[in-house]
C-alpha cells in the first residue's frame, strides 16, 4: 500500500501550532544522525544547529508568552541543556530576569553544549543554581512565569539518575506553564513511555523532525500545544532517512477520497456482515452495522440475536437483520458476504466461540473486534486468522493476544503492533491516544493517527471504528489501506463532534460524521 506524502503538512511547515500532526516520524538514533546531515548540508557547526534550535525555542516563548519576564530555566548536562543554554543566554540579552538551574555537574558538561555554557556564562550574573535548589524553593509559582525543560530531550536513559523523579515532581507541582525543548524531559522519545515522572509541558517545541513518541502513548498527555521547527533541514535529507512511522491527521490518505460514479450502484459498493450482539449486548453490533452503512457499504447485514431484531430494524431499517440463535443459521449469510466485522457484543460462550469459529472457517476477510479478540486469546484452537483481515485491540486486548501485561503494550505500542501484526498476519488497530495502524509488512513504517479527542472515550466507539473498517474492506480496499483510513476517518469524524458536544459526545454523534469525512466534495473543511 502506498502512502507517501509530504515531509510534513502545509501547517507545520508554517510553524504552527497544533497537537494533530502529519507527516514522517523518526527514532532517536535517526534524529542523531538527522542532526549531523542536517549541520553537514546547511554548512553548520554542531554549535550553529544549536544556536538555531535555541533560537527557534527563544521566539516561540516570546510569541507564547509575551508578558513573560522571570523565567527559570532548567538545563541538564548534555545536548539538550545546550539549547537550554542558548535560550537563557538570549533572555539575559533581551533584558528578562532569569534563573538557571542545573541538574548535574558542570565538569559533565561538553562539546557543542559547553561551547553554549560558555557562551552563557559570559554573560550571566553568576553561576548556574544546582537544581536541588528547586526542591528547597517554597513557591516557584509566585517567582516565574515559565519554566523551560531544557533536562534530557531524546537522550533519556532507564533508569533515571537519582533525582531527577523528585525534580520533575516538583516542577509539576510549582504548576507554571512548561516549555519543553524537543521532548518533555522523562518522556520516550521513540515510545511514548515513561519509566520515571515526566514533565507536563504546556507546549513543546521540536526540532528537525518528529518524534513518534510525542505522537502516542504518554506523549499527547504531557506534550501540551506541539511545534515543531525544521531548523531549515533541507527535506531531501528527511525523505532520505528511515522513518519509524508516518503520522496522519486531518488528511486522508488520497485512495479512500475517489468520487464515485454516476453509474455507482449498491451492488459495487460492498455487503458487510456484521456478527455479534449477544443476549443484553445488541447495542454495540448495531452501532457497528450503522458505522458500516454511513460508511459507503452498498449492503449491510447484521447477524444477531432474536432478541435484537426490532431494535436493529427500528432504529435503522436499511439493515438487514437475521436472527442467528442457532449458530448454523450463519452459513448462507456468509457466502453471500464481502466481508464480517465479528466481535461487537459478541459475548464469550458457546454461541459465540460457534460464531467466531464459522467467520474463521469461512477464509473471507475480517475486521475482528471486541469478545471476538478475547476468545481468539484464549483459545488456540480456533484458526487462524487469514490474511487481509484487521484486528482492532484496545491496550488490553493486545495484552491477552500477546499474553503479556498491560504496561508491556503501552511500553513499546508500535513494536507490539507490529509484533501482533506479524503473529496474526493481519493488519493491527491498536486504540488509544495515538492510534497505531500496523501492517505484517515487516519493512512498512507503521502509522500513528494523531486525530481525535478525550471526547471519544466512552462506550461505542470501538464499534463504530469496526463497521467503518468493514466497509470499506467492502469497498474494495485493501486491508492496510481499509485499517488506516478507518482510523482516520473515524478520528475526524469524532472531532468534528466534539466541536458539536463536547465531553457529551457519543458514538452515534461520531457516526453521523462518516460520511461527510469520506465525501471529497463535502471534505473542505479543515479538521486539524
Amino acid at each position: 500500500m502506498k502512502t507517501e506524502r509530504s515531509t510534513l503538512s502545509p501547517k507545520k511547515q508554517q510553524g504552527g501550532v497544533t497537537r494533530h500532526f502529519a507527516g514522517l516520524c523518526f527514532s532517536a538514533s535517526a534524529m542523531r544522525d538527522l542532526d549531523r546531515r542536517s549541520a553537514e548540508a546547511q554548512g553548520l557547526s554542531e554549535l550553529d544547529l544549536m544556536e538555531r534550535a535555541g533560537t527557534a525555542a527563544f521566539e516561540f516563548l516570546r510569541r507564547r508568552w509575551p508578558a513573560a519576564s522571570q523565567i527559570a530555566v532548567l538545563c541538564g548536562t548534555g545536548n539538550n541543556g545546550g539549547d537550554g543554554w542558548v535560550v537563557a543566554r538570549l533572555l539575559l540579552a533581551s533584558g528578562l530576569n532569569v534563573d538557571v538551574f542545573l541538574f548535574g555537574e558542570p565538569e559533565r558538561i561538553d562539546g557543542a553544549a559547553q561551547l553554549a555554557y560558555h557562551a552563557w556564562r559570559a554573560i550571566a550574573p553568576e553561576d548556574p543554581t544546582s537544581s536541588d535548589a528547586w526542591l528547597d524553593c517554597a513557591d516557584p509559582a509566585s517567582q516565574y512565569d515559565v519554566v523551560i525543560d531544557a533536562l534530557v530531550g531524546i537522550g533519556i536513559r532507564s533508569p533515571a539518575r537519582p533525582g531527577f523523579t523528585a525534580l520533575i515532581d516538583a516542577v509539576n507541582r510549582a504548576s507554571i506553564p512548561v516549555l519543553s525543548l524537543d521532548v518533555p524531559s522523562g518522556l520516550n522519545a521513540d515510545t511514548g513511555a515513561a519509566d520515571s515522572s515526566v514533565i507536563e509541558a504546556q507546549a513543546t517545541i521540536t526540532f528537525i523532525a518528529m518524534k513518534p513518541g510525542l505522537l502516542t502513548g504518554r506523549g499527547p498527555d504531557v506534550i501540551g500545544d506541539l511545534s515543531l521547527d525544521t531548523l531549515g533541514t533541507p527535506r531531501s535529507i528527511v525523505r532520505a532517512t528511515p522513518a519509524t512511522a508516518v503520522s496522519w491527521a486531518s488528511d486522508l490518505p488520497q485512495a479512500l477520497l475517489k468520487s464515485r460514479k454516476p453509474s455507482a450502484h449498491k451492488g459495487l459498493c460492498g455487503h458487510v456482515l456484521v456478527v455479534g450482539g449477544n443476549v443484553g449486548m445488541g447495542g454495540a453490533a448495531i452501532l457497528a452495522a450503522a458505522a458500516a452503512l454511513r460508511g459507503g457499504a452498498g449492503l449491510v447485514t447484521l447477524a444477531t440475536r432474536a432478541a435484537n431484531l426490532c431494535a436493529a430494524l427500528a432504529r435503522h431499517p436499511e439493515i438487514m437483520a437475521r436472527d442467528i440463535d442457532v449458530p448454523e443459521s450463519l452459513y448462507p449469510l456468509l457466502e453471500r458476504a464481502s466481508v464480517v466485522v465479528i466481535g461487537p457484543g459478541l459475548g464469550v460462550d458457546d454461541w459465540s466461540s460457534a460464531t467466531l469459529r464459522l467467520a474463521l472457517e469461512s477464509k473471507k476477510p475480517l475486521v475482528l473486534d471486541a469478545d471476538a479478540l478475547n476468545l481468539l486469546a484464549d483459545d488456540p484452537s480456533f484458526p487462524r486468522v487469514g490474511n487481509g483481515s484487521v484486528l482492532t485491540p484496545h491496550p488490553g486486548e493486545a495484552a491477552r493476544l500477546a499474553r503479556v501485561g498491560i504496561a508491556d503494550i503501552e511500553s513499546d505500542r508500535i513494536y507490539w503492533a507490529k509484533r501482533l501484526a506479524k503473529q496474526h498476519e493481519s493488519v493491527i488497530i491498536l486504540k488509544g491516544a495515538g492510534t497505531i495502524v500496523a501492517s505484517c509488512d515487516e519493512h512498512a513504517a507503521a502509522n500513528i493517527c494523531t486525530a481525535g479527542n478525550p471526547g471519544m472515550a466512552t462506550g461505542g466507539m470501538g464499534d463504530v471504528l469496526a463497521g467503518l473498517v468493514g466497509a470499506l474492506m467492502g469497498q474494495g480496499h485493501e486491508a492496510p489501506l481499509a485499517a488506516l483510513g478507518g482510523a482516520v476517518v473515524h478520528a475526524n469524524a469524532g472531532d468534528r463532534a466534539w466541536r458539536e458536544h463536547g465531553v457529551g459526545l457519543i458514538a452515534t454523534d461520531v457516526i453521523s460524521h462518516l460520511g461527510a469525512v469520506l465525501t471529497p466534495e463535502l471534505n473542505s473543511e479543515t479538521l486539524g
